[in-house]
């Protein structure tokens, strides 16, 4: 276990920042095209309606963040840059179906929730993430594409487990369906394949 975590290594501040940039800039192209379609797919299955809905699940889903931004920083040179190209393939791609395939995507009564920490923070949340473009589910394309970064460089169950309940979290929270989260983990395999030459990681001596 101690010889896995070794392999992580320093941070890199200047790719975690590029990676910053990169999700900033991503995610103002996706708030300016969301204001730009109309809605005309809906593709909730029996099987969505039996997921229910808990709230809590926003402590996961904006654990999305930092941890693209870590695996940013802890990625080898070779995982960074594997990382940043598909990623960028991954919101061309995305842009163009939610251009394309424009879905609404229900969103539950928040005025049923107990808390109003986080009724306060779905509410902020959903009026810049407009229910109207949901696949493929980026969320879970990106988590993805971060855990494939990470999985040399440390814990592989722990790398997994957190990118499992981030992908999870998209369907507890209602932000997506489970074809938004086929069509991420289905980006998210073409992409890395993709790129595979370039996130080819030399073995680290034991």
């Amino acid at each position: 276990m101690t010889g896995s975590w070794s392999r992580l290594g320093s941070a890199n501040p200047r790719q975690a920042l590029a990676a910053a940039f990169g999700l900033l800039l991503g995610l103002g192209a996706f708030t300016g095209l969301q204001r730009l379609v109309t809605p005309r797919y809906h593709w909730v299955t029996p099987l969505d309606e039996l997921i229910p809905f808990v709230a809590q699940s926003w402590f996961l889903y904006v654990l999305f963040f930092p941890f693209v931004l870590l695996a940013a920083a802890y990625a080898s040179q070779q995982g960074f840059k594997a990382l940043r190209n598909a990623t960028g393939i991954a919101f061309v791609v995305g842009l163009l179906c939610f251009w394309l395939f424009p879905e609404q995507v229900p969103r539950p009564d928040l005025g049923v929730l107990g808390s109003g920490f986080l009724q306060q923070r779905l509410s902020r949340m959903w009026q810049l993430d407009l229910a109207c473009n949901g696949f493929p589910s980026l969320h879970v394309t990106v988590t993805c594409l971060a855990c494939r970064a990470l999985w040399g460089r440390c814990g592989k169950w722990l790398v997994a487990g957190s990118g499992l309940l981030i992908c999870l979290s998209t369907l507890t929270l209602k932000q997506h369906t489970l074809v938004d989260v086929a069509g991420g983990l289905l980006l998210a395999l073409a992409c890395a394949l993709a790129t595979h030459r370039q996130g080819s990681i030399r073995r680290v001596p034991a």
